[in-house]
């Protein structure tokens, strides 16, 4: 949806969420409205700006907390260097139990879910995330809006508190959903990852990564065992 076809309402709660460290004031001129208006939304939307700075600046001390230990991770480059690299909406989708035999529900009421959140570069799709996993059965698409990453579903341990386990590669020559995603051909390659995801021990989530095979390049430090 444009911007221009939001409501008011609608356009603050976006440009808030979006953009925490914007003035009210630069709110109310970018929605042609009063910042005493603008102060209302929030209100009754119980959003502080204040708390989505706070947030968007805890995220970026985690960032930056593991940025030393990256040399010792496999990364991915992509090819092209310039643009803009950001992220989509997260999708939320309810799945199978067939699809999850060895996931463990830590809530016998919890149902199984798919979430889903493409990467972009320059508004095309390089990679899309998705991970399975067992979630309260009163989780909407609203409640996922505002997630800067996947991880942040399994509350407050962020990626360092996980661990992984089995990350297989492979290379899928037609995969034509993927690649629907991904904006290419039917037969273009696509690699894609997975891994499962512990917390405790306890296998909690399966993570796909689906990459387009032309744009990027996995970098893996030390040795490869053949």
């Amino acid at each position: 949806m444009k911007m221009e076809e939001l409501t008011k309402k609608e356009q603050i709660i976006n440009f808030a969420r979006h953009d925490p460290f914007l003035k009210i004031s630069d709110i109310a001129k970018n929605v042609e409205t009063t910042p005493r208006y603008v102060r209302t939304i929030l209100s009754e939307a119980n959003i502080s700006l204040m708390e989505l700075r706070e947030k968007y600046a805890r995220n970026m001390e985690e960032r930056l907390a593991v940025k030393g230990n990256n040399l010792q991770k496999a990364t991915v480059r992509l090819l092209r260097e310039d643009g803009e690299v950001n992220v989509s909406e997260v999708s939320l989708q309810r799945i199978s139990n067939l699809e999850s035999k060895e996931l463990v529900k830590t809530n016998p009421e919890e149902e199984l879910y798919k979430i889903v959140q493409k990467k972009l570069l320059d508004s095309h799709p390089y990679s899309v995330q998705e991970i399975i996993t067992y979630l309260s059965p009163d989780i909407n698409q609203e409640r996922i809006a505002d997630l800067n990453s996947l991880y942040e579903l399994f509350g407050n341990k962020g990626v360092d508190g996980f661990k992984f386990r089995s990350n297989v590669l492979q290379v899928e020559r037609f995969n034509p959903m993927m690649a629907n995603e991904l904006g290419l051909k039917e037969d273009d390659p696509i690699i894609r990852s997975q891994r499962m995801i512990l917390i405790d021990k306890m296998p909690i989530g399966i993570e796909n990564f689906y990459f387009d095979a032309n744009s990027i390049q996995l970098v893996f430090p030390g040795e490869l065992v053949v």
